[in-house]
């Protein structure tokens, strides 16, 4: 519709218009913030990546610190038992040989249970290890892409932002040829409606809540139409404003 077409449009055509641009700006608003969520996700990402890399980096610590400490106990028992052995051969008496050796069988079986603890140990290193490299690689990878993503995503904002610039100039103009309170009045329904503040009547229904118009009210409205009176007429159900168009009245039957 041309400038001059909108001096000559009534006010619910103009109203009309204004919530067709407003419904294209709120659209325009959520790809915008679905795009800002995109960047921000990439970024949520490597940084969930890089506090894993300092978790696994924690555990290979406590892990070797406790492969140390099995390997200098291990170290301390073997040496017990190389006493043991010492004393064995300056024993004579039967009993204190046997109570002897049984301590050193008792040593070896608690060094064997260490060994298996210090393989074990060694084992869960090397798998966190390659757990860290891969870690590592992802976050390589992340960052890899997220320039080039981020830089689509960037241009992507700034087409949005020249379209939204452009939506809104047109706004301005329509809006300024609708009566100040209207304009308001019309705006806390779109806010208050989920961006539906104009709505047509179709077969008596109104199209926002479809609900039907009482019979008195739907003639008042083809009326205001036919003579167009300019009067704006509410939904008694959901409050919004009532579009009718002479288009959809029925042919006079022959």
């Amino acid at each position: 519709m041309s400038e001059r077409g909108f001096s000559l449009a009534s006010q619910i055509e103009l109203l009309a218009a204004l919530q067709e641009i407003d419904q294209r700006l709120q659209k325009k608003e959520q790809d915008h913030q679905e795009l800002h969520q995109q960047t921000t996700a990439i970024l949520v990402e490597i940084d969930t990546k890089e506090r894993q890399v300092e978790e696994q980096q924690r555990m290979i610590t406590q892990l070797e610190a406790s492969r140390r400490a099995t390997e200098l106990q291990l170290r301390g028992e073997e040496d017990k038992i190389k006493e043991k052995r010492v004393r064995l051969n300056r024993i004579r008496n039967d009993r204190e040989m046997q109570a002897l050796r049984r301590e050193i069988d008792s040593i070896k079986e608690a060094n064997s249970k260490l060994e298996d603890d210090g393989l074990q140990l060694l084992e869960q290193i090397d798998r966190e290890k390659n757990n860290l490299l891969q870690t590592h690689a992802e976050i390589e990878s992340l960052k890899g892409g997220v320039e080039t993503e981020t830089a689509q995503i960037n241009a992507q904002i700034a087409a949005l932002g020249e379209e939204r610039q452009l939506e809104r100039s047109e706004r301005e103009k329509i809006a300024a040829l609708i009566d100040a309170d209207l304009r308001t009045r019309y705006e806390r329904i779109f806010a208050k409606r989920g961006g539906m503040a104009v709505v047509e009547i179709r077969s008596d229904t109104c199209q926002g809540c479809h609900m039907r118009i009482p019979p008195q009210m739907s003639n008042q409205i083809l009326s205001n139409v036919r003579q167009n009176t300019g009067v704006i007429f509410h939904c008694p159900h959901c409050g919004r404003i009532l579009l009718r168009k002479l288009e959809q009245e029925a042919p006079p039957s022959a």
